[in-house]
């Protein structure tokens, strides 16, 4: 069941919103659920991460000194 909803934003904004729709072929209606979906997925994605860090953190579960060398090596830290 579609709802309606309303959304303010600035003129610049939204001409750059149609002005993507359009070189994809989609409407501006598509454009934003597409976005909103997007945001809500990598949002729901990072909590989980984070939800994860923090119960590793809780039960002691850390990276030994060597492996954190190890990654600053490969990153040149």
């Amino acid at each position: 069941m579609s709802v309606a909803s309303t959304l303010r934003t600035d003129s610049a904004t939204l001409a750059r919103l149609d002005e993507v729709a359009k070189q994809m072929g989609r409407s501006r209606n598509w454009a934003l659920n597409k976005a909103i979906e997007d945001f809500i997925t990598y949002h729901e994605w990072y909590l989980a991460k984070v939800r994860e860090g923090v119960e590793a953190a809780e039960a002691g579960r850390f990276a030994s000194q060597d492996e954190v060398d190890s990654v600053f090596r490969e990153f040149g830290a």
